[in-house]
């Protein structure tokens, strides 16, 4: 099985929808209209057990390319109203949509966005998850602080070649404080880099999907939708195969997930290739992790993506499977031989970033100490919380280090740095052989054996990185209440 240990299950996960487990919630494209003001995210209108067995055919989010190297857009932030299948609720939305347009570039592009904060009481910005691009001035830099009634511009900058890649990131706001309830508001959207098909040119011929994981809060509970649509239907064709880019840009859920046992071949993970595709028939999805994965269409019939029980909190019991999405099989199927051999045969083309990171020399080891108060009001790095003004470690330019966080709390974790890639190389002291790279990993929690812990290889070695940047859990109401602390990569 091809997974992250077990990510952070929220309190009451899907356990709204989990009441009517035989009747899943109709769903339709989220819908959403600008606002004046708003209370806050109150869920309303149709109860589940008025809905029937599966809802519509998914439907692809908007998209906005690159033209001869440069993406110019406006993102602007405000409140707005989202139907979100039979739910209505007050949204913080960016350009009125709880799924805005996937931005998509080529490496060498710049993006050029004029964001416009004009929610009415709290500062925002933009954060371009996963990319390996500067932090600093108007590029990624998650301390400026755009407050209500401004206009930023920025202008990210990615690298034609070192060590950004082709892949799924995804773009959401990072003020540090109010980060939770804007991306529970809907504030987050998918980022491309393309490329990827010419590491893997069996791609080039599949259809692409895009599966952009949310879920909003309602009353202790979770409603969770793929893009923005709660039990979508994905259709194939028995034997096609399809190009799913699966992304979690929610703030706060963390999921395990399977597809009826049907196998998914993993191509790459945070936006990082494989060295060929790997098997597995289920992973955990965190807030921010991303899949991409080759889907080989099954025999005809229907089938139900649902979430798999697992312990996180020790003082909560495990929350029931619910289902998420179906997929119908049906049409006249692909007539091919061995395609499972087929799709695991292929190689990646062009070098990878991993053999350099695992051949490199350890500069320095550090241990950061994950803990919160008993009123879980402050969650904590190294005993201290976040301050903006204050450096936390101190990394040169052209070393790597090895770092192991150790999680001292009785639930998950996640452990998210900015700006680079990292080789998860250890999981509760048990060696990890991974083929890929990630730039967030959950950490297991402590059990009466003692704490939780990672240990990861971080490569500083690229000079686009030189600065100063963040790295935090991503569960980010945990981040919004202190466990969040600042890196700076100096020349």
């Amino acid at each position: 099985m091809y997974s992250d240990l077990p990510n952070r299950r929220r309190r009451n996960f899907l356990s709204l929808l989990g009441r009517t487990a035989a009747v899943a919630l109709v769903p339709a494209a989220a819908q959403s209209s600008a606002v004046e003001d708003a209370p806050g995210n109150v869920l309303c209108s149709a109860s589940p057990l008025d809905q029937t067995s599966h809802g519509d055919a998914l439907v692809d989010p908007p998209q906005i390319r690159s033209k001869r190297g440069t993406l110019e857009t406006t993102i602007t932030a405000a409140i707005g109203q989202v139907q979100l299948g039979p739910f209505s609720f007050a949204g913080r939305l960016y350009n009125g949509e709880y799924i805005p347009p996937v931005l998509r570039v080529g490496l060498g592009d710049t993006l050029k966005i004029r964001f416009n904060n004009r929610l009415p009481d709290q500062p925002s910005n933009l954060h371009f998850h996963g990319m390996s691009v500067s932090p600093r001035g108007h590029s990624d830099n998650v301390f400026i602080h755009v407050h209500p009634g401004e206009t930023f511009d920025y202008l990210v900058k990615v690298p034609a070649h070192d060590r950004q890649s082709p892949g799924m990131f995804w773009y959401h706001p990072h003020a540090h404080g109010v980060v939770a309830p804007q991306i529970l508001g809907g504030m987050s959207g998918g980022l491309v880099v393309d490329g990827i098909d010419e590491r893997f040119p069996i791609l080039k011929a599949m259809p692409e999907r895009m599966l952009l994981i949310k879920h909003v809060e309602h009353e202790k509970h979770e409603v969770v939708s793929i893009n923005g649509q709660i039990n979508p239907v994905i259709s194939i064709r028995p034997g096609e195969l399809q190009f799913w880019r699966i992304a979690h840009i929610g703030a706060t859920l963390f999921v395990k997930f399977a597809l009826d046992g049907l196998p998914f071949y993993v191509v790459a993970t945070d936006g990082h290739a494989l060295s060929s595709p790997r098997r597995t028939t289920e992973f955990f999805m965190g807030p921010g992790q991303r899949y991409d994965v080759i889907v080989v269409g099954p025999p005809a019939g229907e089938y139900t993506m649902r979430t798999v029980s697992f312990q996180n909190e020790a003082w909560l019991a495990p929350e029931p499977a619910q289902q998420i999405a179906t997929v119908i099989s049906s049409g006249p199927a692909v007539q091919a031989s061995s395609i499972e051999e087929h799709v695991l045969a292929q190689k990646i083309n062009g070098p990878r970033w991993i053999d350099d990171v695992r051949g490199a020399s350890i500069a320095r080891r550090r241990t950061l100490d994950y803990s919160r108060t008993p009123d879980r009001k402050m969650f904590m790095i190294d005993g201290r919380t976040m301050d903006e003004n204050r450096v936390d470690q101190t990394v040169r330019l052209g070393d790597t280090e090895e770092w192991t966080i150790v999680n001292t709390d009785q639930q998950f974790h996640s452990f998210h740095i900015h700006q680079t890639a990292f080789l998860v190389t250890e999981v509760n002291g048990v060696a990890q052989h991974r083929d890929s790279l990630h730039d967030t990993y959950s950490i297991p929690p402590a059990t009466d054996l003692g704490p939780g812990s990672l240990k990861v290889v971080i490569p500083f070695t690229d000079p686009v990185i030189v600065g100063r940047f963040v790295y935090h859990c991503h569960s980010v109401n945990h981040e919004d209440k202190g466990m969040m602390g600042i890196v700076e990569v100096v020349g």
